[in-house]
């Protein structure tokens, strides 16, 4: 295929990820579990910098609204937070990456990028939740941890 339209195809991919980690193709909401698990695994920075995801070979550009990863799940321990991705990825985390964003959403730093908590796993870390001084920590192994603030999506830079 011809580099100008192909470029073109990724650009018009119509692929939107919004703030609750929901797949929208032109304004239709994406419900096919076998679709989203593809779309998810595919995330990735394009050379650009810009969000994307693949579809076995081919990709297109992904408007993000806020994060492009998600935490389905997580374990907290003493200093390590052990994460489930919504792409089926686990990872550790270090307790500390945990971050305050707007509408009191819960990230974290996953692969050296944001991701933020579901709901479902925001909500298991409640009772390990305390507020002290308008600041929250995160109570581990007998440790109060800070929670620290979210900047909010990072700025499209290329790579």
């Amino acid at each position: 295929m011809d580099p100008e339209l192909l470029q073109k195809v990724r650009e018009a991919s119509g692929l939107r990820l919004d703030r609750e980690g929901a797949f929208w193709h032109r304004g239709e909401r994406i419900e096919h579990q076998r679709t989203l698990s593809v779309l998810r695994a595919g995330i990735h920075r394009a050379k650009d910098g810009r969000w994307a995801t693949r579809i076995g070979a081919e990709w297109g550009y992904l408007e993000v609204e806020d994060a492009a990863f998600f935490v389905q799940r997580l374990e907290l321990s003493r200093e390590v937070l052990r994460v489930w991705l919504t792409d089926g990825r686990e990872l550790a985390a270090e307790v500390g990456s945990l971050a305050l964003g707007a509408d009191d959403a819960l990230y974290l730093r996953a692969f050296g990028e944001r991701a933020r908590l579901t709901r479902a796993a925001q909500l298991s870390l409640s009772g390990a939740l305390r507020e002290r001084g308008g600041a929250f920590e995160l109570e581990a192994g007998g440790q109060r941890l800070p929670i620290g603030r979210d900047g909010g999506p990072e700025p499209v830079q290329g790579r």
